[in-house]
């Protein structure tokens, strides 16, 4: 077994009570004992896989992947429509820094302007979608929580009116 295949192995090993979510293709992935003790990978569909079997059909979804399924790390083109999101979202939030300083530039004062909320909002809403079709727990609770703050002090702004 070479040394890819070793990793990889010993990492499933080490889940192995856990169902492990691999790409389309595998699906839902269980790791089991064979009657000798040797582990069995079993797919959602039943199929079962030796460690060799299972690495080698890894190296067969990475030898068809194009450069941007692996740079965004997508499985197909509606993904891309995601990290998009995802990226334009984190401008957005990146932005609002550089309105902010402008702004406060401007005064000659430390200044938020309304903007910079709007943005928030609007930054943290897409990243917060994106974070949730990731699957990434921590981004989901660093920008929900981010996004009641920014909700709620447009809704002071707004009363202040």
């Amino acid at each position: 077994m070479n040394p890819s295949r070793l990793a990889i192995f010993l990492l499933l090993l080490s889940i192995a009570a856990a169902p492990v979510r691999m790409s389309d293709r595998i699906g839902t992935l269980q790791v089991e004992r064979d009657a000798d003790g040797s582990p069995v990978f079993v797919t959602d569909a039943g199929v079962r896989l030796t460690a060799d079997e299972f690495a080698a059909e890894l190296e067969r979804r990475d030898r068809g992947r194009h450069w941007w399924q692996t740079v965004f790390d997508v499985t197909a083109p509606a993904g891309l429509l995601m990290v998009g999101l995802g990226l334009f979202g984190q401008v957005l939030f990146t932005g609002r820094m550089l309105v902010q300083w402008l702004v406060s530039e401007k005064q000659k004062r430390s200044t938020v302007p309304v903007v910079f909320w709007w943005m928030s909002l609007g930054g943290a809403s897409l990243l917060l979608i994106y974070f949730v079709w990731r699957r990434d727990i921590v981004g989901v609770l660093g920008q929900g929580t981010g996004w009641g703050i920014y909700a709620r002090n447009l809704w002071l702004i707004h009363k202040a009116k």
